[in-house]
């Protein structure tokens, strides 16, 4: 299986649902399933798991994870070749995401549409890269945070859920730092990312190729590269996306006008503005403002 990513849109943060251990003898094969609706994180302590996903094929051995999509056919490719055991961890992700490999976007999630908008779905957003199956740095320690969940399984208080969903998402973020130190283009990740943390604090300023060659000390076609590889976005798209957002923050948080709410958020032009944000939001930035005004249905 090709070694593919995904980019998922935070907050929300991805949410645990439920996990478990299982040994499997020589000779058994994992189950086929079709669509099963969450996020399968399969982590192999020793042995082998052979599985197939739409076509691709991948080995997981000791050591390495693989996350399973929710809406694809998942089937055995062959028997296990020694006694097998494995950690499962099922989850779901509420916020929008796409699968982005080698050769660009592979596939998304359905965005939502303008009416289901609420008032969630503004503020600071962040994307976690995801990695589809990767080599465990650590894996003694990645095994320990997975019995720590299942130790947290057998309680059903408040408190114990809730450290539940901390300690998986430590857990993740734990895959996305091995993943990192395994890329073959890390050093492009890292280059990506400080553009993007860049971006986010001057958001309100206009984006040049000066202001990015002064910054982050690289040509801007290849940081323009970079962030395609690793956001599916230039430099230009990820900083409009990211004012939009402040936009809608400011729309439901201040009474602020419409074209005072623009130039906060780095546009000029207020037309321009209100064109921008009713193609990617699906309705105008007064449409987007009422919706959520008191006495509103």
């Amino acid at each position: 299986m090709p070694l593919t990513d995904l980019i998922v849109q935070i907050p929300p943060l991805p949410h645990f649902l439920t996990a478990g251990r299982d040994v499997f003898a020589a000779g058994s094969r994992h189950v086929e399933r079709r669509a099963i609706g969450v996020f399968d994180l399969i982590v192999v302590a020793s042995g082998a798991l052979f599985l197939g996903e739409a076509g691709e094929e991948a080995r997981i051995g000791a050591g390495e994870a693989l996350v399973l999509r929710p809406d694809l056919h998942h089937y055995p490719t062959r028997p296990c070749e020694t006694e097998t055991h494995f950690y499962w961890l099922h989850f779901q992700i509420q916020s929008p995401w796409t699968e982005y490999g080698e050769h660009g976007a592979l596939a998304a999630s359905s965005l939502r549409s303008a009416e289901s908008l609420h008032p969630g779905d503004h503020g600071r957003q962040y994307e976690l890269r995801l990695p589809r199956h990767l080599a465990l740095t650590n894996a003694p320690d990645t095994y320990a945070e997975i019995e720590g969940l299942l130790a947290l399984n057998a309680k059903s208080d408040l408190a114990s859920s809730w450290k539940q969903q901390s300690v998986f998402h430590g857990l993740l973020f734990r895959l996305c730092g091995d993943a990192r130190q395994n890329r073959a283009d890390s050093a492009a990740v890292q280059l990506a990312e400080r553009a993007a943390s860049f971006l986010k604090a001057h958001y309100r300023q206009p984006v040049t190729n000066e202001r990015l060659r002064d910054a982050l000390n690289y040509h801007p076609i290849y940081i323009t590269r970079c962030m395609r590889a690793v956001f599916g976005r230039t430099p230009n798209e990820y900083v409009n996306e990211y004012r939009l957002e402040q936009a809608k923050l400011l729309l439901l948080t201040t009474d602020k006008p419409v074209a005072e709410i623009a130039a906060a958020v780095g546009y000029e032009d207020p037309a321009y503005f209100a064109r921008r944000f009713s193609r990617a939001i699906g309705i105008s930035p007064s449409a987007y403002r009422n919706r959520f005004e008191a006495g509103e249905q």
